[in-house]
Protein backbone atom coordinates (compact mmCIF):
# COMPACT_ATOMS: atom_id res chain seq x y z
CA UNK A 1 0.00 0.00 0.00
CA UNK A 2 1.18 3.62 -1.04
CA UNK A 3 0.17 6.44 1.34
CA UNK A 4 0.32 10.02 0.12
CA UNK A 5 -1.08 13.35 1.18
CA UNK A 6 -0.80 17.03 0.12
CA UNK A 7 -1.38 20.24 2.45
CA UNK A 8 -1.30 23.53 1.03
CA UNK A 9 2.08 25.80 0.31
CA UNK A 10 1.29 28.18 2.94
CA UNK A 11 0.51 25.35 5.49
CA UNK A 12 3.26 23.22 4.86
CA UNK A 13 5.68 26.26 4.86
CA UNK A 14 3.95 26.64 8.79
CA UNK A 15 5.12 23.22 9.31
CA UNK A 16 8.68 23.61 7.67
CA UNK A 17 9.33 26.33 9.74
CA UNK A 18 8.16 24.73 12.85
CA UNK A 19 5.05 27.49 13.27
CA UNK A 20 2.27 24.69 15.03
CA UNK A 21 0.34 26.79 16.53
CA UNK A 22 -0.24 29.27 13.51
CA UNK A 23 -0.26 26.01 11.25
CA UNK A 24 -3.55 24.86 13.52
CA UNK A 25 -5.25 28.09 13.75
CA UNK A 26 -5.37 28.38 9.86
CA UNK A 27 -6.20 24.67 9.24
CA UNK A 28 -9.36 25.43 12.00
CA UNK A 29 -9.89 28.53 9.98
CA UNK A 30 -10.26 26.81 6.29
CA UNK A 31 -12.22 23.92 7.96
CA UNK A 32 -15.45 25.97 7.24
CA UNK A 33 -14.33 24.76 3.29
CA UNK A 34 -14.11 21.27 3.32
CA UNK A 35 -16.76 19.22 1.54
CA UNK A 36 -19.80 18.54 3.85
CA UNK A 37 -20.39 15.28 2.75
CA UNK A 38 -19.52 12.76 5.59
CA UNK A 39 -18.87 8.98 5.84
CA UNK A 40 -21.47 8.56 8.78
CA UNK A 41 -22.65 10.47 11.53
CA UNK A 42 -19.75 9.05 13.92
CA UNK A 43 -17.06 10.20 11.56
CA UNK A 44 -18.38 13.77 11.20
CA UNK A 45 -15.88 14.54 8.42
CA UNK A 46 -15.32 14.53 4.68
CA UNK A 47 -14.59 11.63 2.94
CA UNK A 48 -13.39 11.09 -0.42
CA UNK A 49 -13.42 7.28 -2.26
CA UNK A 50 -11.98 7.00 -5.67
CA UNK A 51 -12.75 4.57 -8.41
CA UNK A 52 -8.74 2.87 -7.79
CA UNK A 53 -9.91 2.66 -4.42
CA UNK A 54 -7.83 5.11 -2.71
CA UNK A 55 -9.33 6.52 0.31
CA UNK A 56 -8.92 9.65 1.98
CA UNK A 57 -11.10 10.73 5.11
CA UNK A 58 -10.17 13.58 7.70
CA UNK A 59 -11.92 14.60 10.82
CA UNK A 60 -11.08 16.38 13.97
CA UNK A 61 -9.29 14.67 17.03
CA UNK A 62 -10.72 15.34 20.18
Amino acid sequence: MEAYSGVHADLFDHLNHGRLEQYRSDVHALRSAWPSDTWDEEWDGPVSIHHDGSVLAIHLLP
